[in-house]
C-alpha cells in the first residue's frame, strides 16, 4: 500500500471519556458479531471499540488542523441490523475508513479486516484507508483502498485479511 505517514495527537480527556463511554455503551450491540468470530471476551472487546473511537477522534483531529472538513464523528449507536461498513470519516467524495493496532513489539504492527468487507473486495477510487498505530507517539497511514494488496495473517486459524506495517510504502503524495 502506498501510503502518506502523519503523526497524531491524544485526544483531550474529555474526549476519551466520550470514546469510553461509547465503547460501554454500543457493547451490547456488537456481543454477538464478536462471538460469530470467537471472541466472547467483553473487556477485549469494549478496548477494542474504545481503540477505533480513539484512533477516529486522533485522525479526525488531525485532518481539522491540516484544514480538511471533515463530517463529525458517528457516536450513534446502531442497531445489529443497521450496522454496516460504511466509512469513519468522510470528507467531500473521499470515504476514509480507519484502522487501529496497537504497537506491541511483540508482534508486527498490522490491520485486519473482515474478508467481506467491500473496502477488501470492491473498494472503490473514493475509499480511502487510514491505518492508525496508538502508541506513545502515534501515527498513521493514509492511503487509497483501491489496488491494495492484502495478507492472509500469520495466525492460520484467523478468517480476516491483513496489511502488515512493513508492506506500507510512505510517498510523499497529497492528502486527499
Amino acid at each position: 500500500m502506498k501510503a502518506i505517514k502523519l503523526d497524531l495527537t491524544a485526544p483531550a480527556p474529555y474526549d476519551q471519556a466520550l470514546c469510553r463511554l461509547f465503547a460501554d455503551t454500543v457493547y451490547e450491540t456488537n456481543k454477538d458479531a464478536y462471538a460469530k468470530r470467537q471472541q466472547n471476551d467483553k473487556d477485549k472487546v469494549i478496548q477494542d471499540i474504545y481503540y477505533g473511537k480513539i484512533a477516529e477522534m486522533m485522525l479526525h483531529k488531525k485532518l481539522k488542523e491540516l484544514g480538511k472538513h471533515p463530517r463529525p464523528i458517528d457516536f450513534h449507536i446502531y442497531e445489529t441490523k443497521d450496522k454496516s461498513f460504511d466509512c469513519d470519516i468522510q470528507i467531500s467524495a473521499s470515504m476514509v475508513h480507519v484502522k487501529s493496532c496497537l504497537n506491541n513489539s511483540a508482534f508486527p504492527n498490522s490491520w485486519l479486516f473482515q474478508p467481506n468487507d467491500p473496502v477488501v473486495t470492491s473498494p472503490t477510487p473514493t475509499d480511502v484507508l487510514a491505518l492508525v498505530v496508538l502508541a506513545k507517539d502515534s501515527y498513521c497511514y493514509v492511503g487509497q483502498a483501491f489496488g491494495v494488496s492484502y495478507s492472509n495473517p500469520v495466525k492460520e486459524t484467523l478468517n480476516k485479511k491483513v496489511i502488515y506495517e512493513n508492506n506500507v510504502v510512505v510517498t510523499q503524495k497529497e492528502l486527499y
